[in-house]
């Protein structure tokens, strides 16, 4: 998201591979070789391959994936998780290798002298043609020359297709596009059940805050951790939810613009693990969303799964304000949900957020007017769910004066069924009382001032709203901050 309300809430021609490779690498014998070649998988790999086949669109593989192509995919994740990259690097490398192999570890040269998952040639530098066709070797030798070619995780931004591009010079250097949707597919499945990587390292900052002697809420750290997000350069949103059913708040990343898939994106973390285990990433059934667009999560038809909810300020066909909600169940492949609301276009003086105002088991649309009020406060207009937006309240003008700082949240935060209004501005919070018309003031707490996005979430079942930083630019960083 953009502006101050987004913080609430995406052939290297070698003299010698080997010398490119990580000291301990060279001093260490290679495991022995995992070939893939021939092999029919194992009967996970049948289940993952099946359930794969219907969501595969990709040129090279798609649906005519195999338990021999996942047993080789594991192998190359394996090797990622080894070196303790995150799912991005899985997907960049997979891609390839579906763009290059199909998923098969060539034993024998197919195209002048290449081998192995990665079509690797000896003469070009990338080893020997019994190191090429070894499926550690040549993911290790793949992955060396992507962080060469993209020093400082800058590979964690930009084009994927691009980055494969660059790393393997391809002569059809159109082609890796194609396969990334294919290859987030596969990683997403098999990233959970592959070793874990090496666990998150609490920040110098984060440690000191947990040993301060302090009270109130948000100054007791109840969890750090630095994840491998990826680049959010662009528009983007954050939230938490309990995705699959552990009781622990996971980390929903959705990604509006800039994905090879040109779809809208959603990638979730687990919080049971701190953040560095994929769930999930996946294209949407949306296009591309922009800063028009607002993003929320919540479960919108009573599944027990979270689903997305997008609304469209403007620039719709309807010439009102939209909502899609995009079915969690379906891992937000099918619309729940499309609809012109009642209320004209609106724009950045709004945000929007979701939750079951009048508490008839509908999950409602609250609009927020930060700025440019008639009556100089924050106003929030509720749309009703259960008309499927298309009756909305008076304007409920609250006790926050209106601003451009001010930033909004929806919660229930005393516990008494009744979502509040959590308003933000630079360093202070305040949470006005939704039962007393918005008007109350229930509390109040110093937040973290800085550029990190903030979501709020009951991350220790306390029955307490936690606030989780998370900070995006850069090496991302998330510190959960106690209530």
């Amino acid at each position: 998201m953009s502006g101050a309300a987004s913080r609430w809430v995406a052939a290297l021609t070698l003299a010698s591979v080997s010398a490119l490779l990580p000291t301990s690498a060279q001093a260490a014998p290679l495991p022995a070789a995992s070939t893939c070649a021939g092999d029919t998988g194992t009967a996970a790999d049948r289940v993952v391959a099946d359930r794969l086949r219907p969501s595969m669109t990709g040129r090279r593989l798609g649906t005519a994936v195999s338990p021999r192509a996942v047993a080789c995919a594991r192998a190359i994740i394996g090797i990622v998780q080894q070196r303790g990259l995150g799912p991005r690097a899985a997907v960049i490398a997979v891609t390839t290798a579906i763009t290059e192999s199909t998923l098969t570890n060539h034993v024998v040269s197919t195209d002048h002298d290449s081998l192995g998952l990665f079509e690797q040639r000896p003469s070009q530098g990338w080893g020997r043609a019994a190191q090429l066709v070894d499926p550690v070797y040549a993911t290790n030798a793949f992955l060396t020359a992507m962080l060469r070619k993209f020093p400082g995780d800058s590979w964690m931004g930009g084009d994927i297709g691009a980055i494969c591009q660059r790393v393997q010079t391809s002569a059809l250097p159109g082609a890796y596009a194609f396969e990334v949707h294919d290859a987030q597919l596969i990683v997403s499945a098999l990233w959970a059940v592959a070793p874990d990587p090496a666990p998150a390292v609490p920040t110098a900052a984060a440690t000191a805050s947990a040993s301060a002697a302090a009270s109130g809420p948000f100054t007791t750290a109840l969890a750090s951790a630095r994840p491998q997000l990826g680049a959010l350069n662009g528009r983007h949103g954050l939230a938490m939810a309990d995705w699959n059913g552990d009781k622990h708040p996971d980390l929903m990343i959705i990604n509006g613009v800039g994905a090879a898939t040109g779809k809208t994106e959603i990638r979730i973390m687990d919080g049971a693990t701190n953040f560095s285990r994929l769930l999930l990433i996946t294209a949407t059934a949306l296009g591309p969303t922009d800063e028009r667009h607002a993003y929320a999560v919540t479960d919108y038809n009573g599944d027990g799964k979270p689903d997305l909810v997008v609304t469209q300020k403007s620039g719709t066909a309807s010439g009102h304000t939209e909502v899609r909600v995009v079915d969690g169940a379906s891992n937000f492949q099918r619309l729940l949900v499309e609809t012109a609301t009642v209320l004209g276009p609106t724009d950045d003086r709004y945000q929007f957020s979701v939750a079951d105002w009048n508490a008839d088991g509908h999950p409602d649309l609250l609009a927020t007017q930060t700025t440019g009020t008639a009556s100089g406060k924050v106003e929030v207009q509720v749309l009703d769910g259960a008309t499927n937006f298309q009756q909305a309240s008076p304007a409920v003008v609250t006790a926050q004066p209106a601003g451009d700082g001010v930033r909004v949240a929806v919660t229930d935060w005393n516990g008494d069924r009744k979502p509040d209004l959590v308003t933000t501005v630079k360093t202070d919070l305040s949470v006005l009382d939704g039962a007393a018309g918005l008007t109350k003031t229930l509390a109040t707490a110093k937040v973290p001032g800085d550029s990190r996005e903030q979501v709020l979430t009951d991350w220790n079942a306390d029955g307490k709203q936690d606030l989780a930083a998370v900070q995006t630019e850069g090496t991302a960083e998330i510190s959960v901050l106690g209530g």
